[in-house]
C-alpha cells in the first residue's frame, strides 16, 4: 500500500465532498442575504422618514351658501306735471259800453184765424156703462200655494231609507270584481201616494249597481204608508244608495 492512501471506501469520500459543498453553499447564501439586507436598509429608513414627515390629509364637506337675494327695486314716484299758470294780461280792461235806452215799439195787431163757434150745442157721445170686474175665486190659488210639508217629506224619506236597507243586496259579480260606488235615485210620488217615476240621478258607473239600487226601492215601497200630511199631494225624494266592500265585512 502506498503511504497517504485513504482506507475509506469510494462511497464514503463522495459523501464527505457533498457535505462540504453544501456547507460552503449555505455560507455563501447567508453572506448574500446579509449583503442584500445591508443594501436595502437605507431605503427602509428613508421610507419611514417620509411617512413621518407627510401630514394626514382630512376632507371636510362644506354646505354651499345660498345665493344672495336680488336687491329690492322700489317703484319710482309718478312724475310731477308742471303747473302752468296763466300770464297776467297787460291789455287794459275793455271799457263798459253805455247801455242804449229801449225803443218803444207799437203793438202789432194779431189776426185771429179761429173759426167762430156756432150757437148750436155740440153732439156728445153717451158713455158706456161700466161693467163690473170679473170675480176671481181665491181658492185655486190657495190650493196651488199649499205644497207638501217639508218636515213630513223629510220624515217619510228617512222611513223609506230605513226600510230599503233591509232589501239591499250587494251583487255577487260586483263583489268578485271589487266594484264600488254611490247611486243617487230620484223618486217622484203622485197624489195617490204611488211612485210615478223612479230614475237614476247620478250612477255609480256600473249598471248592475244602479239596477240593484232601484230594485231595493221597489221592494220597500209596499211596506210604506203615506202619512196624512202627504196624502193627496205630489212630492219628490232623492235618496243615496252606497255600495262599498268595507260595509260588507270584507
Amino acid at each position: 500500500m502506498h503511504p497517504g492512501t485513504s482506507l475509506a471506501s469510494p462511497g464514503g469520500a463522495s459523501l464527505a465532498d457533498r457535505q462540504s459543498r453544501l456547507l460552503v453553499l449555505a455560507v455563501l447564501c447567508s453572506l448574500a442575504l446579509h449583503a442584500l439586507i445591508l443594501l436595502c436598509l437605507p431605503y427602509f429608513r428613508d421610507s419611514g422618514r417620509l411617512r413621518a414627515v407627510l401630514p394626514n390629509l382630512t376632507a371636510r364637506l362644506q354646505v354651499p351658501k345660498p345665493p344672495p337675494e336680488p336687491p329690492k327695486v322700489e317703484p319710482l314716484p309718478p312724475p310731477r306735471l308742471p303747473v302752468v299758470r296763466p300770464a297776467p294780461s297787460s291789455a287794459p280792461a275793455a271799457k263798459a259800453q253805455p247801455q242804449q235806452a229801449p225803443v218803444a215799439v207799437a203793438p202789432t195787431p194779431v189776426l185771429s184765424m179761429e173759426p167762430k163757434q156756432s150757437a148750436e150745442p155740440a153732439f156728445t157721445v153717451p158713455a158706456a156703462p161700466a161693467q163690473p170686474a170679473p170675480r176671481v175665486d181665491a181658492q185655486p190659488s190657495l190650493a196651488a200655494a199649499s205644497g207638501p210639508d217639508p218636515g213630513s217629506v223629510a220624515r217619510f224619506r228617512l222611513d223609506l231609507m230605513d226600510i230599503a236597507k233591509r232589501y239591499k243586496r250587494y251583487p255577487r259579480i260586483a263583489q268578485d270584481n271589487n266594484w264600488e260606488g254611490r247611486v243617487e235615485l230620484r223618486i217622484a210620488y203622485n197624489e195617490a201616494g204611488a211612485i210615478s217615476s223612479l230614475s237614476v240621478k247620478k250612477g255609480a258607473g256600473r249598471a248592475v249597481l244602479d239596477d240593484e239600487a232601484q230594485a231595493m226601492i221597489r221592494s220597500a215601497q209596499p211596506q210604506l204608508t203615506i202619512p196624512p200630511a202627504l196624502r193627496g199631494k205630489a212630492f219628490v225624494l232623492e235618496i243615496p244608495v252606497e255600495f262599498f266592500l268595507k260595509d260588507e265585512g270584507r
